[in-house]
């Protein structure tokens, strides 16, 4: 997708740590020398998503300055009364459209599917693109049949956790063909249970 002149592409996400995105590009490496071996071309086991970083897809849309920070008002507002908690992935799995994922538990699933709609509408008037109704870290996209299936033969057993606590804002580099991260929307952990409580000294 071409962007207007002082338009850039974000990506709103959750991230695992640094432990987590470590052992996703270790999964990543692994299919990707995997393919290498069972299919010798000039790709050298090249897919797609090989490269990219860790992340849990919420939505994308494309900003100049201006309107990135109407929505980053608008999303810390939005998120000030969300609470952090562990998050586990605990199975590989894969869409019918040739992408092999980790997958969450049904608990981590939930929660991560009510935190990205709270994300969603917050941001909702700014034409939002890519959304994701279904939690999960791509391990690579597009794969034919055959090359899912050495995933299946590959990546049996996967036990990832990470404390989710906020929103990562990414921004697409074009030279690089990658996103960087670009800032970090906390959660307010907050409770609604003060909103319009007075208190009175005697």
């Amino acid at each position: 997708m071409v962007m207007e002149v002082g338009v850039s592409k974000y990506s709103f996400v959750f991230q695992p740590d640094a432990a987590g995105m470590d052992l996703v590009a270790g999964y990543k490496q692994r299919l990707r020398t995997a393919l290498a071996e069972r299919f010798p071309d000039k790709s050298k086991g090249w897919y797609h998503s090989c490269n990219s970083k860790a992340h849990v897809t919420i939505c994308a849309f494309g900003a100049n300055e201006e309107k990135l920070a109407l929505a980053m008002a608008e999303l810390q507002k939005a998120l000030c009364y969300e609470h952090s908690q562990y998050v586990y992935f605990d199975h590989f799995a894969a869409f019918a459209g040739g992408a092999f994922y980790i997958a969450p538990t049904v608990h981590a699933r939930s929660y991560l599917k009510d935190r990205a709609r709270k994300v969603i509408r917050a941001l909702d008037r700014f034409d939002l693109m890519e959304i994701s109704d279904e939690p999960h870290i791509s391990i690579g996209r597009r794969l034919e049949p055959e090359k899912i299936a050495v995933a299946d033969e590959v990546l049996r057993t996967v036990d990832l956790s990470f404390m989710c606590s906020g929103v990562h804002v990414r921004r697409f580099n074009a030279d690089l063909g990658q996103y960087e991260v670009i800032d970090f929307v906390k959660f307010g952990n907050q409770s609604k249970e003060n909103i319009g409580q007075l208190s009175f000294k005697f």
